[in-house]
């Protein structure tokens, strides 16, 4: 009976809904749900009907009751002593019929960025809504004064930081970043400028009230020290944690941007950070016609355009900073502040709005994440193309964070490339018979060769099993064959050539 009557009223299952008896008059939580609606997706209100699980209880509404009803709702609407913002158009409110029966229906779209907070009352920070699968949510403070922040045009990033100097950009990362510029811009005018001038011109820099060169946001984030950035953002934090279920090691690797030993800003911890996780994903041995060695392929640059996201995206007055944890083949990205577009349109890809364009346009002239913001179904396609498992994006509103769950292993499929057994024109550069080795024995061979040694866990990471036992296996027959040896022992065991 439900999905009949959703037909009828032209709502799909997955439609946004909230469905309210209104024998009595228009219920009071009914602007809690316009609120929480122009917030957040946008959805339907119907009057004169009750929602169970699995079915409905259609009352109806009388005449007299519609024309009291919509009385009344436009009047409140249009009161900005009780509503903040009438986003509605007269066709939003409507009358429908199922089975000879009239319902009301009030369809709410979602609010543009420019006008949120939608709230109830005359205190934005008491009566603003949002909504997901367990119903309207009273927001946050903190929720509410990041709508008011994204209400502007101007960008926080662009903004100037007048009380600081170019001292508080780390110069070291500066020089890496315009050496990456120039290698890829050769004859690019803006090699030729003076370092003030060059950042001037990244949008990295700014002439401040007094004349002088001050950093902007975008610069400060992208090239500063953690310890000038904390006295922007009190909160920021770039947390990359490699952890493993061994008992007694809590991780196997971390790095975050308070260690003190390098600078801890974006430009040097998406390097860090990118280059180890593109390690984790195995490439085989293959080569193109050419026989050239293929090493990096469209996982890789999705990859890397995930991380872009997340540093692109960022509130950067949000709490917990942003976290990226990988735990055997799982990677986690997880980021604060919310998207500023429908998750329809988020997931489409080609419609962008980003809470940090200036930071967008930094990473996209050195080629790093040129769609962030953008490129979900290029991440959704890379996936579908290895048959990995589909990615997984948990958009949560009430703790103002997107994080993004990746399953990686070992690339199966690059286009135009074969197996190198049976297309290599020159063996002789491995010490090694290649065609005495299967393809898991030469995964593992490959990736000592190019990483020096191998563990356990990550030899079952690159060769794609669950459990270690059949790694064990594979250890154990090169190490009959005298092609690898052993180095130490426990937990710390490595496997060399």
């Amino acid at each position: 009976m439900k999905k009949q009557v959703l037909k009828a009223l032209q709502l799909d299952e997955n439609h946004e809904r909230e469905c309210k008896l209104a024998q009595g008059g228009l219920p009071e939580s009914i602007w809690e749900t316009y609120s929480a609606f122009a917030n957040t997706e946008g959805g339907s209100i119907l009057l004169g009907i009750k929602e169970h699980r699995d079915s409905f209880t259609i009352q109806g509404l009388s005449e007299k009751q519609i024309i009291k009803y919509q009385k009344n709702f436009w009047s409140v609407l249009n009161d900005r002593n009780k509503i903040s913002r009438n986003i509605l158009l007269n066709h939003h409110v409507k009358v429908v019929e199922y089975d000879g029966k009239k319902l009301l229906e009030i369809q709410i779209p979602a609010a543009d960025r420019h006008d949120k907070p939608v709230y109830v009352g005359t205190d934005p920070m008491k009566g603003t809504y949002r909504r997901d699968y367990e119903g309207d949510f009273l927001c946050t403070e903190a929720s509410v004064r990041a709508m008011f922040a994204d209400q502007r045009d101007k960008s926080i990033d662009s903004e100037v930081l007048e009380d600081m100097e170019l001292d508080a950009l780390n110069m070291e990362t500066v020089k890496g970043y315009r050496v990456l510029f120039e290698q890829l811009h050769e004859g690019h005018p803006w090699n030729k400028l003076m370092k003030d001038e060059f950042l001037i011109k990244l949008k990295a820099a700014a002439k401040n009230k007094k004349g002088e060169v001050s950093p902007t946001v975008a610069g400060i984030l992208m090239f500063g020290d953690a310890d000038r950035i904390t006295d922007v953002f009190p909160d920021y934090f770039l947390d990359y944690r490699e952890e493993c279920d061994e008992k007694g090691v809590r991780w196997l690797y971390r790095t975050h941007s308070n260690e003190g030993d390098w600078s801890g800003n974006l430009f040097d911890f998406f390097y860090k950070v990118t280059t180890r996780i593109d390690d984790d994903v195995a490439v085989p041995f293959v080569n193109r016609r050419e026989g050239i060695r293929v090493d990096r392929v469209e996982v890789h640059d999705a990859l890397n355009e995930a991380v872009a996201n997340a540093l692109v995206h960022s509130n950067y007055y949000g709490r917990r900073g942003i976290v990226i944890l990988k735990h055997g083949k799982e990677i986690t990205i997880s980021n604060p502040g919310t998207i500023r577009i429908t998750k329809e349109e988020f997931y489409a890809g080609g419609n962008s709005d980003p809470r940090n364009p200036n930071l967008l346009k930094m990473f996209g002239f050195v080629n790093v994440g040129e769609r962030a913001g953008s490129g979900v179904d290029k991440i959704m396609t890379a996936w579908e193309e290895q048959h990995w498992e589909k990615p997984e994006y948990d958009i949560s509103l009430r703790t103002e964070r997107v994080t993004l769950k990746l399953q990686v292993g070992q690339i199966v499929y690059i286009p135009g490339a074969a197996d190198l057994r049976k297309d290599m024109v020159n063996e002789s550069m491995y010490e090694y018979d290649v065609k005495d080795l299967t393809d898991k024995e030469l995964i593992i061979m490959d990736y000592i060769k190019a990483h020096t040694e191998i563990s356990m866990g990550k030899a079952t990471d690159i060769c794609g099993y669950k459990t270690k036992s059949a790694t064990r296996k594979i250890i154990g027959k090169l190490l009959d064959k005298g092609y690898i040896k052993k180095v130490g022992s426990g937990p710390k065991t490595r496997y060399r050539l």
